[in-house]
C-alpha cells in the first residue's frame, strides 16, 4: 500500500533542500559554491535550522525506503538497483553538473577542495573553455550536493546485514512507551559530540567519517523504523511534543553554536524533526494525488538536477543588490521550476 505521507514528506524535503541551498548564497557559512559579499543574519538562521534537519530525514527516509525495497527484491537484486539507481547517476552528475559546479565557483574566485575553501583568482573565458578540459584535474572536479548519491550506496552496503536480520522478523506493531520514541536522539547526540561531528561540514568521505557514520546511523534507525511500525504510531503520537523539543533543541543550537555541547544539541534537533516530520505527515493522512506522486518519483532526477541551475540563476541576480528576501524566492522558484 502506497504511503501518501511519507510521498508528501519527500517532496517537502525536497524543496526544502533547494531552500537551503538558496539561503546559503546569503548564509554566514563560508563554504559554498557561490557567496554574496554580505551576509544576512536571517537566511543563516534559516539554514541552520534546515540544514541538519533536512539531511537527517533524507537519510532517514533512505533507510525506512530500503528495507521496503529489499523485501520486494532480495540482497542481490537489492545492491543492483542501488548501483543502477545511484552510481549511474553519480557518475554523469559530477561530469556533467559536477563541471558546471566548479565553473561558477572557480569564476567566482572560490576553490572547494579536500582541505577545505581556499580563494583564488577568478577564472576567465566561457564554460566551454572550461568544460571538458577540466576532467583531466581531479582539482577542476566536484561532486557538490551529489555527494549523497555516494554515501548512501556505501551506507547500504554497510546496513545490508542489519536489513536482513529486520526482514527475516515480523513487523513489531507493539506500541512503545512514550519514552522509547525519544530514544533515538542519545545515540545520535553521543556519536557528534564525543567525535566532533557536524562542523565542519565537508563531505569528501576522506575527511568526514564522524558525519558518514552519523548519517549511517540514520540510515539504520530509518530501516529500524519500517520494521516497528507500532513505533511509527507512537511517533504520530507523540508529534506535537517533538515538535516543541525540536523548537527548544533549535535554540541550544544557537546559543551554543559549534561546541560540544552545540553538537548534542543538533542530535536532538535532528531526531526531534525526523519525529515531528514522520509523525506529524502520518496525523495528516494526505489523499492520493497525481501531482505529488509524480513529484515524488521524480525527486532523485530534481535532487540530481537542481543544483547547477540554482547557482547560476544566484550568479546573475547577485549583481541585482536585491533584497535577500526577494533573491532567495526569485532563486528557489525558478530552480524549482
Amino acid at each position: 500500500m502506497r504511503r501518501t505521507d511519507i510521498d508528501l514528506l519527500r517532496v517537502v524535503l525536497c524543496f526544502g533542500v533547494i531552500l537551503a541551498h538558496a539561503l546559503l548564497i546569503f548564509a554566514v557559512e563560508p563554504r559554498y559554491h557561490l557567496k554574496s559579499a554580505e551576509p544576512s543574519m536571517m537566511a543563516s538562521a534559516i539554514y541552520e535550522f534546515l540544514r541538519p534537519t533536512l539531511m537527517t530525514s533524507w537519510f532517514v527516509l533512505a533507510g525506512w525506503a530500503s528495507l521496503k525495497s529489499l523485501r520486494g527484491r532480495g540482497p542481490w537484486r537489492f545492491l543492483r538497483e542501488r548501483a543502477t539507481r545511484l552510481l549511474v547517476p553519480l557518475i554523469f552528475g559530477v561530469v556533467v553538473f559536477g563541471s558546471m559546479i566548479k565553473y561558477i565557483e572557480l569564476s567566482h574566485g572560490r576553490d572547494i577542495s579536500l582541505t577545505g575553501l581556499h580563494y583564488v583568482e577568478p577564472l576567465q573565458g566561457g564554460f566551454f573553455e572550461f568544460f571538458p578540459r577540466n576532467l583531466k584535474f581531479i582539482k577542476q572536479v566536484t561532486w557538490s550536493h551529489l555527494y549523497f548519491l555516494a554515501y548512501l550506496f556505501l551506507m547500504s552496503v554497510l546496513v545490508l546485514p542489519l536489513l536482513m536480520v529486520l526482514l527475516r522478523r515480523p513487523p513489531n506493531l507493539r506500541v512503545p512507551p512514550t519514552w522509547v520514541v525519544y530514544l533515538p536522539a542519545l545515540p545520535m547526540a553521543a556519536l557528534l559530540a564525543i567525535f566532533n561531528g557536524f562542523w565542519p561540514y565537508l563531505p569528501n568521505l576522506i575527511q568526514d567519517w564522524t558525519n558518514f557514520a552519523y548519517f549511517t546511523l540514520c540510515v539504520a534507525i530509518g530501516a529500524g523504523i519500517a520494521a516497528w511500525p507500532g513505533f511509527e504510531v507512537g511517533m504520530k503520537t507523540e508529534a506535537p511534543r517533538l515538535a516543541l523539543l525540536m523548537v527548544a533543541a533549535f535554540a541550544g543550537v544557537m546559543i551554543c553554536g559549534e561546541s560540544t555541547l552545540g553538537r548534542v544539541f543538533i542530535g536532538i534537533l535532528s531526531w526531534a524533526a525526523v519525529g515531528a516530520a514522520l509523525g506529524g505527515f502520518a496525523r495528516l493522512a494526505p489523499p492520493e494525488h497525481p501531482a505529488v506522486t509524480y513529484i515524488n518519483e521524480a525527486m532523485l532526477p530534481i535532487y540530481i538536477v537542481h543544483h547547477a541551475p540554482l547557482l547560476a540563476i544566484g550568479a546573475l541576480l547577485l549583481p541585482l543588490a536585491l533584497p535577500v528576501w526577494l533573491a532567495v524566492t526569485l532563486i528557489t522558484l525558478s530552480s524549482t521550476a
